[in-house]
């Protein structure tokens, strides 16, 4: 009998959209997620000084509790930087990597191993900063890789594919490997970047749920999924 697929479904830039609609609907079919969230507290996101209606986290009270209660039931918090900013990042990599671990364990309260680059490719300065703030694991670029249990990773370059509204649920899902889907705006265009409708997202969860049920997927947060494959890759 194959090995189930595992998947790991990971949500960047802490749309406000994302809590409002996604989580819910996580939450009733039990599947975990990871939330890579920015480190500021401006309530919009904004690319080079370009404001628009992306309305994301800002580290309110509210926002804290709900954070830790999503936690709580099973789901993870990542760093995604403090400015996302793509002049700043270059020019302050160790301030982006570190000092956004620093802030968000202490606004939660507990350890963040996990990272994600800004823009998929800000590895390439972002790296080094990255693996001396003591980040276990973080995701990059959106190439739509599989990695299967005898692949050689980096765990601080893992690739991901960008989900959008037309995708086949069934092709995410390949026997015994591992498979990072990204997720950013869910809801109209005011959501937040390259949207997926709520009703597509529903329908989206709801058949991943079933293969789970039917044992053909595994489903687990970023940091889970990079400390099965860690633990199988790196025996001797």
């Amino acid at each position: 009998m194959d090995k189930p697929a595992l998947i790991s479904l990971t949500f960047d830039d802490g749309f406000r959209c994302q809590f409002d609609q996604a989580l819910p609907i996580l939450d009733h079919h039990g599947i975990p997620a990871t939330f890579f969230l920015i480190a500021n507290r401006q309530p919009i996101h904004e690319i080079e000084n370009h404001k628009n209606e992306w309305w994301k986290i800002d580290w309110r009270d509210e926002d804290i509790l709900m954070l830790r209660k999503a936690i709580q039931g099973g789901h993870e918090v990542g760093s995604h930087s403090v400015t996302h900013d793509g002049r700043k990042m270059p020019t302050q990599p160790e301030f982006e990597a570190r000092e956004s671990k620093k802030l968000i364990e202490g606004w939660l309260g507990r350890e963040i191993s996990s990272f994600c680059y800004p823009f998929y490719r800000s590895h390439v300065y972002l790296a080094d900063a990255v693996k001396n703030a003591g980040y276990a694991q973080a995701r990059a670029g959106a190439g739509a890789s599989y990695y299967a249990s005898h692949d050689t990773l980096d765990w601080l370059k893992l690739d991901c594919r960008q989900a959008a509204e037309n995708h086949n649920v069934k092709e995410w899902i390949r026997p015994g490997c591992w498979h990072i889907l990204t997720f950013h705006g869910i809801g109209d265009r005011r959501s937040g970047w390259e949207p997926i409708s709520v009703d597509r997202f529903t329908a989206m969860v709801s058949e991943l749920a079933g293969y789970r049920d039917s044992n053909a997927v595994d489903i687990a947060t970023f940091e889970q999924g990079a400390q099965r494959f860690r633990r199988h890759n790196d025996r001797p």
